[in-house]
């Protein structure tokens, strides 16, 4: 620990805490914010729980572009439906357009 100059330790240069202590102490955390609350909430919150860990196996994170990222979401609000709703409504045609062959990614290939 660090001492400042009137002699009290100093808090601002800890060492990093490991991501899986950190993870287990807002687990903790959660937990006892949790049980403060009402038992309807506490259902509440282990169903939202529940749907999110069901919805993992389908879940794909994606590095966009910014400005494609924004025209998403606006279409997306504009819409009423979430972004994942909306990529998937916009992926179905080219898919099937590409699995056919009828267009390609030459020209479109990063490498």
């Amino acid at each position: 620990m660090n001492r400042n100059t009137k002699g009290l330790t100093s808090f601002e240069e800890l060492p990093v805490v490991d991501p899986a202590v950190e993870s287990l102490l807002g687990q903790g955390q959660r937990r006892q914010d949790e049980a403060r609350l009402p038992r309807t909430e506490r259902s509440r919150k282990k169903k939202e729980r529940e749907r999110a860990e069901k919805r993992k196996p389908n879940r794909i994170n994606l590095d966009l572009p910014v400005d494609l990222k924004k025209r998403l979401e606006h279409l997306a609000k504009k819409e009423g439906v979430p972004i994942s709703q909306l990529v998937a409504f916009l992926l179905y045609e080219p898919v099937h357009q590409l699995e056919n062959r009828a267009i390609s990614l030459w020209g479109y290939k990063i490498a």
